[in-house]
């Protein structure tokens, strides 16, 4: 059976729920989503279409959009009657109507729970026609749907059906969206992405584009820049440059080199090992991947990963203000989720300021890396702490992050970035069935072992001979086989922590849980939240690190 997928993106998604609060049509108001309050730097989370046919990137800096929007101003001037301009307007149509009139915009606060709530809606109108397993959130404002069974039932092609689902949300929310219709998912993720940004929006402002195979090989197999194709970031690209790739055809056509050619894909695994297989199946435009196997995967191992940018350059001291808070928190999440971790992992990035400041650099004698704005910056801290055994406790992950920062991170240089990383994470039932299970397998016995159980003073008879088994050695001194918990506790001996001690502990994070979904997450803090840099405060009042 032939396929049929469909992917729908919200068009500019945070922005049209700004423009439609304020009663404004999203494709005719250039408004940007952005905290005006923070430094210039802070990144704009949405620009409205009609902003972003200045030029402005969607996912630019607020002074870039001033930037832009400066320069599109006085190209205008120039352009104006006697080089005059007399006014500004947010709107497009005046703008075009009036050239007299300078650009403006408005930038809207990030909502983050008021797009959580309107993605929550859109949803819905969705499962109206769509069953839950036959359609994948890929993004708040993106979703993949598996259209095959669907077809015959509303007697629509792939195309009107997509036009339903977008109608539907339009009429309900006043949001447009672009879909794309292919054989694969990659297919239609490929059709919106690239294929719809060719096509002439409707009459509500959406765009649609199809692809198949052949199709795709056809009208894409030499478009450029590949960074447009989904999973070719600019590493990849950088990479396949210098081996003179630079299309999807490319690529296709290096897959058919024999084993003689310079040109195979014997060239293509070198440069990206196992990922060179899916490369080139989506330069041929193949996807195996279904949508049932993205619902039913299940990662081998799990993690908890929390982090932040800061808003300024921060000193060693602040910094370690900020990583307890993250880690408490961290661990409080663990709690709720009823999970646990043996492993903390943490990343600390350092400012540009390091290497900008004259004074700091000269200071500075450790090795220097490229950021993502091709400046120099001292290379990220990294390192890892293991737990004794895995837990949720507050203290022992504290006490584990902050040893790790301790050990890696260089106290002259000030930081931006943090992030946080508990691995090997494990429900606390099967930690449990893993106890017992080790508990009951017999403990394999060395002679160090032996002696160092032994009360009484080493004798040269009480060594054991080389068979393997003499029963010179008594029962008093063979180590008792001991179960993960017992070992566990006799490690956290040094630290005074018992069972009792660890079991109080996770009494009154489940207390601190209740409070803070009750009353907010701000309604119990620790003195360490209310010292000088402490961020935990702030953070609690957002989503995915913008406001809520």
């Amino acid at each position: 059976m032939k396929k049929t997928y469909i992917s729908i993106d919200l068009k500019s998604f945070y922005a049209s729920v700004e423009c439609m609060e304020r009663g404004l049509d999203p494709l005719n108001t250039n408004l940007v989503v952005a905290d005006a309050a923070r430094t210039q730097k802070t990144i704009c989370l949405a620009v409205s279409p009609s902003l972003k046919s200045y030029g402005i990137p969607g996912r630019a800096r607020l002074f870039e959009v001033e930037q832009k929007v400066k320069e599109a101003n006085a190209r205008r001037r120039a352009k104006a009657p006697k080089n005059m301009i007399e006014g500004k307007s947010v709107f497009a149509s005046e703008l075009n109507e009036n050239p007299r009139l300078a650009i403006d915009y408005i930038a809207a606060k990030p909502r983050m729970a008021l797009y959580m709530s309107k993605s929550t809606q859109i949803y819905d109108i969705y499962l109206r026609y769509i069953a839950p397993e036959d359609i994948y959130a890929y993004s708040v404002d993106e979703v993949f749907i598996d259209a095959s069974a669907y077809l015959k039932t509303y007697g629509l092609s792939g195309h009107d059906f997509a036009r339903l689902l977008i109608r539907a949300v339009f009429e309900e929310t006043g949001i447009t969206a672009t879909a794309g219709i292919g054989t694969n998912l990659y297919l239609c993720k490929i059709a919106m992405d690239i294929g719809a940004k060719h096509t002439e929006a409707d009459a509500d402002g959406a765009r649609i584009a199809e692809l198949d195979e052949y199709s795709y090989r056809r009208l894409l197999w030499e478009h450029r820049p590949i960074t447009d194709f989904w999973r070719v970031g600019r590493g990849y690209a950088k990479k396949l440059a210098k081996k003179s790739l630079f299309t999807m055809g490319d690529i296709a056509r290096c897959s058919l080199g024999k084993s003689s050619d310079y040109y195979n894909e014997d060239l293509l695994y070198k440069m990206f090992g196992v990922n060179a297989e899916l490369l080139i199946d989506h330069a041929w435009g193949y996807e195996p991947c279904t949508l049932t196997e993205i619902k039913s995967y299940r990662p081998q191992r799990k993690s908890l990963v929390s982090g932040q940018v800061l808003q300024s350059a921060y000193t060693y001291d602040k910094t370690r203000i900020v990583v307890r808070e993250m880690m408490e928190l961290l661990a409080l999440d663990l709690v709720d989720k009823g999970l646990l971790t043996n492993q903390i992992v943490l990343t600390v990035g350092y400012d540009i300021e390091n290497l900008s400041d004259p004074e700091r650099r000269n200071a500075y004698k450790g090795e220097v890396t490229i950021d993502g704005y091709g400046r120099e910056i001292p290379k990220h801290a990294h390192g890892t702490g293991n737990l004794p055994f895995s837990t949720a406790s507050t203290k022992l992950t504290a006490d584990c992050v902050l040893e790790v920062f301790d050990r890696v991170v260089d106290e002259n240089l000030l930081t931006r970035r943090i992030s946080i990383t508990a691995n090997n994470l494990v429900t606390e039932d099967e930690y449990k069935r893993e106890c017992e299970k080790k508990s009951a397998e017999p403990e394999q016995l060395s002679m160090f072992d032996m002696l160092a159980n032994s009360d009484e003073p080493i004798k040269a008879e009480d060594l054991p001979s080389e068979e393997p088994y003499d029963d010179r050695l008594s029962s008093k001194n063979l180590a008792p086989v001991r179960s993960v918990a017992v070992e566990s506790e006799a490690e956290l001996g040094d630290k005074d922590i018992s069972e009792d001690v660890l079991e109080k502990e996770k009494q009154v994070q489940e207390a601190m849980l209740k409070i803070k979904k009750r009353f907010g997450k701000n309604a119990i803090l620790k003195g360490t939240n209310l010292q000088e840099g402490a961020t935990a405060k702030e953070r609690n009042a957002q989503i995915g690190g913008h406001k809520a």
